[in-house]
């Protein structure tokens, strides 16, 4: 394999983030330098959390980063592998300066990227990012070394789960949860989730059926995928549970099937917390914030409830820092991300989780019958057969061949939502059949018909 040497950092930014293949061009040597750089902003002595997903790739470039980081007299508490909300968790109970992350997660099944946060445990802003892509480009004038011995410390911190998992069932009434008896199923997507969730939902009294809690090497297609999606869906109906959720690998959200195995949409997500979270509920003058391409039905939805809605651009941590600003009660980004901010100004798939169960107990009724209600927008539909050859690694051929069309897209774990200037179409993989999903929305039909028809054309290629 021939290493492709960069010249200049911003070959490796993508979304806002800095990612790249192991080895191949985001390599140690590069890893070490954004820590020497990424250490030198801060004061000696502060202490920055660090964490990782299971990989190698990602422990690799970590560690080559925490050599870089400790020679500008910058102190690390070690996580090891955690999902990234308990990283963001850390840094806000250690009163930390800031963290670092290391994740494939689903977007990028075969890069490792790196994700910077502040005190506060939230992303920095793509100004902040370039900064230190920019300082990269004209190293080492911006690295503070320190005499050696004044180099940081590494400090482990292991007990830091078992208080992340009590501080999230304080949220919750247990005694409640535990009367209603319920089952459900968890796939761990082989991630640091498997050490947390299946612990967290059993010390709250539900009976939990958890799939892929151990370590797995990493495969070309992303975990969840859609055979493991398809499994929980089967086991949650094979098991009589109520309730089914795969955690993308990094821990920050969750793709919900309800007790018959069907899928529950973001939307339908979205107005379930806005319908029947108390907290919500009680804080009707404050602010509700969502992305743009949010459905105009949804949109109503939530104003005719009463809330104001301010709705901001996805990109890493703006979210978090609208809801600290806005003061908002609830935010929602349709990549599958709710923020609860008495919780965290982050989204946390635990928590999510959490308040589905909640939901489910408080209203004594099962999550399909708390959805139907809900009304729907007017979509066109089409079906495109797909071999089952195919379907194993569909998720990556959509995403190729939407960036090889110049589309704009999110990744909602079992779909993708190609975005345009008059409306948004989705492109999801069925559960229970070889097929592609397509509907589109649009204030005006024809439009969302012409998406439709150009995605027929562009999947053709599949």
């Amino acid at each position: 394999m021939g290493q492709v040497p960069i010249t200049n950092l911003n070959e490796l930014k993508k979304n806002g983030r800095i990612v790249g293949r192991a080895n191949y061009i985001f390599t140690p040597e590069i890893s070490s330098s954004i820590g020497s750089i990424h250490g030198s902003i801060f004061n000696q002595n502060e202490s920055i959390v660090m964490g990782r997903d299971y990989h190698n790739d990602s422990r690799m470039l970590k560690r080559a980063y925490t050599s870089g980081l400790m020679s500008t007299g910058i102190n690390l508490l070690n996580l090891s592998d955690c999902t990234f909300p308990l990283l963001q968790f850390t840094i806000r109970r250690f009163g930390a300066s800031g963290g670092v992350y290391f994740s494939g997660g689903h977007l990028y099944s075969e890069d490792v990227g790196i994700r910077f946060l502040d005190a506060g445990g939230i992303e920095l802003s793509q100004s902040e990012i370039q900064r230190i892509i920019d300082s990269y480009n004209t190293y080492p004038e911006h690295v503070r070394r320190v005499d050696p011995n004044e180099i940081g410390q590494l400090t482990a911190i292991p007990q830091t789960a078992d208080i992340y998992i009590k501080s999230l069932q304080q949220f919750v009434d247990k005694k409640k949860i535990k009367d209603a008896n319920l089952k459900i199923v968890v796939d761990c997507s082989y991630g640091p989730t498997g050490k947390i969730t299946p612990l967290l939902i059993n010390d709250i009294g539900v009976e939990v059926i958890a799939l892929n809690t151990h370590y797995r090497e990493r495969s070309v297609s992303p975990v969840p995928s859609i055979n493991t999606i398809r499994n929980t869906a089967n086991i949650v109906k094979a098991s009589n549970s109520h309730l089914g959720v795969c955690f993308d690998v990094d821990g920050s959200r969750i793709l919900v099937v309800d007790e018959n195995g069907i899928e529950v949409s973001f939307e339908e997500l979205l107005m379930l917390f806005v319908t029947f979270d108390k907290r919500i509920q009680n804080s009707k003058s404050n602010t509700i914030i969502t992305t743009p391409s949010l459905s105009p039905v949804v949109k109503s939805f939530i104003e005719d409830g009463g809330f104001p809605i301010k709705q901001v651009d996805n990109y890493p941590g703006e979210i978090s820092r609208q809801i600290r600003e806005e003061r908002a009660c609830f935010a929602a980004a349709d990549t599958l991300k709710f923020y609860f901010p008495a919780w965290s100004p982050f989204s946390d798939g635990n928590f999510i989780l959490l308040k589905i169960i909640e939901i489910m107990t408080t209203q004594n009724d099962i999550l399909s019958s708390l959805t139907k209600g809900f009304p729907k927008g007017i979509k066109i539909n089409k079906t495109i057969p797909v071999s089952a050859d195919l379907i194993e690694n569909i998720h990556n051929r959509l995403r190729e061949i939407a960036e090889e069309s110049g589309y704009q897209y999110h990744d909602i774990i079992n779909e993708l939502k190609v975005i345009n200037d008059y409306g948004y179409a989705l492109i999801k993989v069925a559960l229970h059949r070889n097929a592609l999903l397509l509907s589109a929305e649009s204030e005006d039909k024809n439009k969302a018909q012409k998406m439709i028809d150009e995605l027929e054309k562009t999947l053709s290629k599949l």
